[in-house]
């Protein structure tokens, strides 16, 4: 008679996994009681429809996977989960905890949690969402933005001028990509009506 080759894992040959603990309300209201209202961050459809056809420029970049994602489904009951179990943190505390987490451990990761399970987030998952290789240059600085050659190339594709151009000199529809750049690719703080040189370059890059 055969005996069988399997052989059953010991505890010391699996790996445990951690124990998770969903984490209590935090809130009166019940979950069902919240309204959730649902949009896209871009409707290329319905900015088309208002005359600023732009899907090209970002269909040129390979984005469209992207705002696909933005644009995807959003769960309510998740939404609602998380609404009701909030926590306020302070901010000086939270940042000398980053600190020191750093310190410990340099790895390039974004850690957090959905209702106290931990979530990591590489570089590589990122990629993997967004559909795109995992792969690429980066530089950083642009020296003296005052004096950067930077100044003459951009002044001539985003406002068509040899001289630097205000918000104001802008055309509606660079107005409208920078917004989404602004919101949705490259964040910054303040308002659209005053970008830094770096994101005027980086529009640059979606226009030429």
């Amino acid at each position: 008679m055969a005996s069988s080759s399997l052989v059953p894992k010991t505890s010391s040959s699996m790996q445990e996994a951690p124990a998770y603990e969903i984490k209590g309300r935090t809130m009166s209201l019940e979950e069902w009681d919240l309204k959730i209202q649902t949009e896209n961050p871009v409707d290329f459809i319905s900015l088309a429809h208002h005359g600023f056809d732009i899907r090209s420029y970002y269909e040129a970049q390979g984005l469209m996977e992207y705002f696909k994602m933005l644009n995807g489904p959003t769960y309510k009951t998740l939404i609602r989960h998380l609404w009701v179990r909030p926590h306020v943190y302070d901010r000086k505390a939270a940042k000398l905890e980053e600190t020191e987490k750093i310190l410990i451990d340099h790895t390039m990761e974004i850690r957090s949690s959905i209702m106290d399970i931990p979530v990591f987030i590489s570089e590589d998952i990122i990629a993997f969402i967004l559909i795109r290789a995992s792969e690429g240059n980066f530089k950083d600085g642009i020296g003296n933005s005052k004096t950067s050659p930077w100044n003459e190339v951009v002044n001539q594709s985003i406002v068509n001028s040899t001289k630097k151009g205000a918000y104001c000199d802008l055309s509606m529809e660079k107005k409208m990509l920078l917004k989404i750049q602004n919101e949705n690719l490259l964040p910054k703080g303040g308002g659209d009506d005053q970008p830094s040189l770096e994101h005027i370059i980086f529009l640059h890059y979606f226009v030429t």
